[in-house]
């Protein structure tokens, strides 16, 4: 698949300390730019594809439902026989 072309804005100061990376690696700039994006995407999108796929199950019928309470006092009987 043939590369795209973006255009992006960015403030002088990242800016200078990419040129910076990129010399110092013997890196183009585009290069440190596509895999800090790919990492960026990498740590990101995961977390908010999980967390909508989370949400559509809370609100879809098939959701069960336990109250505070119930997790609160089970939570504090675990800790009370492990410290026991």
């Amino acid at each position: 698949m043939k590369d795209a072309t973006m255009t992006v804005r960015m403030s002088h100061e990242i800016k200078t300390r990419l040129v910076r990376l990129a010399e110092a690696t013997n890196r183009t700039q585009s290069y440190i730019v596509d895999h800090a994006i790919g990492d960026y995407l990498s740590a990101h999108e995961w977390h908010v594809l999980e967390t909508k796929k989370a949400l559509d199950y809370a609100e879809s019928p098939d959701a069960e439902w336990v109250d505070h309470e119930s997790i609160k006092s089970m939570w504090i009987k675990k800790l009370e026989d492990y410290f026991a």
